[in-house]
């Protein structure tokens, strides 16, 4: 148990790492190309209380690469969270499923499905896959044996596996070993982490930047 307990921090350490790397690199190269693109085009704003409003439609009429730079900002930002996000949740699950504790994740899963179908009259209560996937949920989520980190993989895995072939009307079906297979296959496909996204993100950025600079 303490070598899970230290692996995980590790693993932790390393996702929230890659997290603020992403983000804070996302949010200064915004910041970068927003105040270059406003500096440039700062005449269009003319003065007084409307200059923001005279900014907006100067640089949509004469530099649209500017303004979607400058007004577009808090978009970029959104988008490198999103991003971050996503690629932290990759990197803690191939980093989780690589190491020693991917066994030890698929068997609460396992064991999550199991004591929900063992109860009496499950079939009434888990009658389709939506309720099943709600009470999956609120299991893993109650499960305090379970770490932080170990309940978002489990609960990002869960999100995206398919029950639509599953015959909920089959007596003999054992949706426990079904859900753990689901899940181990859909875990096992994920591929390791990409920044693709991310430095895609970046390159729209320099290139409207770039734009932005040659209509001067």
């Amino acid at each position: 148990m303490k070598e899970n307990i230290k692996l995980t921090a590790k693993i932790t350490g390393k996702t929230a790492l890659k997290w603020v790397f992403i983000f804070a690199t996302g949010n200064l190269i915004t910041l970068i190309t927003f105040l270059i693109a406003l500096y440039r085009n700062m005449e269009v704003a003319g003065g007084g209380h409307g200059s923001i409003i005279a900014l907006g439609i100067g640089l949509v009429t004469t530099n649209f690469f500017a303004f979607l730079l400058v007004f577009g900002a808090p978009v970029f930002i959104i988008l490198y969270f999103i991003i971050a996000n996503k690629i932290s949740i990759q990197n803690a699950i191939y980093l989780l499923w690589e190491g020693r504790l991917g066994d030890y994740i698929s068997s609460k899963v396992g064991n999550l499905t199991t004591t929900l179908t063992h109860k009496e009259g499950w079939k009434k209560e888990l009658s389709d896959k939506a309720v099943l996937k709600v009470q999956l949920f609120q299991s893993a989520k109650d499960d305090v044996d379970t770490s932080k980190l170990q309940r978002k993989v489990i609960l990002f895995g869960l999100k995206k596996i398919k029950l639509d072939d599953v015959n909920f009307q089959d007596k003999n079906v054992d949706l426990s070993h079904v859900i753990t297979e689901k899940f181990n296959n859909f875990i096992s496909e994920t591929v390791k982490p990409s920044l693709k996204l991310f430095w895609g993100l970046v390159l729209i950025q320099i290139v409207l930047l770039i734009s932005s600079i040659l209509i001067n």
